[in-house]
């Protein structure tokens, strides 16, 4: 199964971001079209299931993603996870499924969001390394803390951090240096509260823009 293409998102063929909602109690989803899309179906072509859910996951990969589901379906809690997506199109892509849940004896909805980080994940390290970061310490510096952050509050690894840093840079128009920057400094600041930390950085991704 081939990744999908790096242009495949500019001819519209793939959305980058998506919404689910998972009702605990009934074994029910909700999709939005973004989500069909992401998957490689098209939207509402099929009844969105925990079948459907799981399968799609790449073999080495389900087990993992089965185990977030179970914990977030057994209490309330946020959680993150960075996978391969194998997809009805025919195509691999690479995603972070995030969100919190919100449950209590067995009654409750997990919600979150997908991120579709394949081309960031495709394209040639060097090269994204050489765009999004000026060969100074300093930037260097800040990208790696910012990465940290992203690698503590998301349980993801070096290169899904980095991905995730890039997709929000594309996506709200912001260099990566400066995104990192802003990260950075809220959280020095004291504005991500420990217990929260990953609805802090959340919201902080989503409100930033392009000054």
């Amino acid at each position: 199964m081939a990744l999908a293409p790096a242009g495949a998102e500019a001819s519209g063929s793939v959305s980058r971001t998506g919404r689910f909602s998972y009702d605990v109690a009934t074994d029910t989803w909700e999709w939005d079209d973004e989500v069909f899309l992401i998957h490689g179906l098209e939207p509402g072509s099929r009844a969105a299931t925990t079948e459907l859910f799981l399968a799609s996951k790449h073999p080495e990969d389900r087990e993992r993603v089965r185990d977030v589901l179970k914990r977030a379906s057994q209490d309330s809690m946020a959680f993150s996870v960075s996978y391969r997506l194998m997809c009805a199109d025919g195509l691999e892509r690479r995603v972070v499924l995030a969100g919190e849940s919100m449950v209590e004896n067995g009654l409750g909805t997990v919600q979150g969001y997908y991120l579709d980080l394949t081309r960031d994940f495709t394209e040639d390290a060097e090269d994204a390394v050489r765009s999004a970061i000026e060969e100074t310490l300093e930037h260097r510096a800040v990208i790696e803390q910012a990465k940290g952050i992203l690698m503590l509050v998301y349980g993801l690894d070096d290169r899904a951090a980095f991905a995730m840093l890039r997709w929000w840079s594309r996506n709200r128009n912001v260099k990566v240096r400066d995104l990192a920057q802003r990260l950075v400094t809220t959280v020095r600041d004291g504005e991500v509260v420990d217990t929260d930390a990953k609805t802090s950085v959340d919201a902080l991704l989503h409100d930033i823009s392009a000054d």
